[in-house]
């Protein structure tokens, strides 16, 4: 919703508190007709990468198990040994007359090995066969604009558009007419690996099929396809809540960091930056919150998706910083996702967010 002009002027009185701390000019007094906010002057930058190579080949390392993977477990040419054992969430596997073994990081084969081992005193030269009869350890994530959000086991080699198949697809709506609309929003569509951003073209892989960005999943993998009507700002970097704010109407940089709880003490006011459009072109802002608090400059007027980014250093290359600011966005809104859909389940994902200055 649109924040009153009386909460703005409660919160401007909180970042006056601060004083010379936050900046070495404090905030002066704001006038209220600059809630409107114009149109932030921007400028493109070009930030689109290839997808390596390695990422499109089938992984050629074998399956290691992990907790929650039940495995089928036989001594050859002994029927009634067969059962199958779930290894626990400490990663111990329990079978037959064997002691407790460590099974999870292992291979299927290590694990036939040290079980033989372990049954070597009661059966004569046991081998042991093991199959994964239930995948759970290894999982990504698929959440936003499909059928079915949630976290998905990996089996088998597992592409990018095979992942989105488990998932259901992606999801589309009706118009009034009965023909199907675009709800996901392919450009701001990211896939996280091990806290950076893999760079596909959602919109050429899944509109123009552009084989070459269909990637392979790995264990960890965040999969996020936004909706084109997500109403979210997110306000990051150094303030007191960075997070995602919701406006209804009329947001502006100086209402989305007031209600992100003001600037903090290490924050460079003078250089905030607004952030806009697609993860590989991005257009990007640079926005003087301490000039518009005394009322040279205009407020600047937000969009659906902006990212304000209120830093605690001066940067000097924009084009690498802003990258670095889409990746902690980008684990921003895996975070917020993850928690809002999957509660307590989304702990397994490689996410973090960066609270402070980049």
């Amino acid at each position: 919703m649109r924040l009153s002009s009386a909460l703005l002027l409660i919160t401007i009185t909180g970042f006056l508190s601060v004083g010379c701390s936050v900046s070495e000019h404090a905030f002066d007094a704001y006038d209220e007709t600059q809630v409107v906010g114009e149109e932030p002057d921007f400028l493109t930058l070009d930030l689109a990468r290839p997808v390596p190579p390695e990422a499109l080949r089938p992984p050629q390392t074998a399956y290691r198990v992990g907790p929650g993977d039940v495995l089928d477990i036989e001594v050859a040419e002994d029927e009634k040994t067969r059962a199958a054992s779930r290894i626990m969430p400490d990663g111990m596997l329990y079978y037959d007359v064997a002691d407790g073994v460590k099974a999870s990081g292992h291979t299927l084969k290590e694990v036939s090995t040290i079980l033989s081992e372990k049954l070597a005193g009661d059966y004569p030269s046991p081998i042991v066969t093991v199959n994964l009869a239930e995948a759970h350890s290894q999982r990504f994530f698929v959440l936003g604009q499909v059928k079915n959000p949630g976290a998905y086991a990996i089996a088998k080699p597992t592409t990018l558009i095979e992942a989105i198949s488990l998932a259901g697809g992606l999801y589309s709506a009706q118009n009034n007419s009965g023909d199907s609309q675009e709800t996901v929003d392919l450009d701001r569509s990211i896939l996280i690996r091990d806290g950076d951003l893999m760079p596909v073209d959602f919109r050429g892989l899944i509109e123009h099929g552009d084989m070459g960005q269909n990637i392979y999943v790995r264990p960890g993998d965040y999969l996020y396809l936004p909706s084109v009507q997500h109403r979210a700002v997110y306000v990051l970097g150094s303030v007191e809540r960075p997070g995602p704010v919701y406006f209804d109407t009329d947001a502006t940089v100086l209402s989305a960091v007031a209600m992100a709880g003001g600037p903090r003490q290490d924050a460079v006011i003078n250089k905030a930056l607004v952030i806009r459009g697609s993860l590989t072109r991005p257009r990007v802002a640079t926005v003087n919150l301490h000039d518009i608090m005394r009322g040279k400059n205009s407020d600047a007027r937000l969009a659906a998706g902006d990212i304000v980014w209120v830093p605690n250093t001066v940067f000097t290359y924009l084009k690498n910083y802003t990258q670095g600011i889409l990746v902690t966005a980008a684990q921003a809104v895996a975070v917020q996702e993850g928690l809002n859909v999957l509660g307590k389940d989304f702990g397994g994902a490689n996410v973090t967010i960066s609270a402070g200055g980049y």
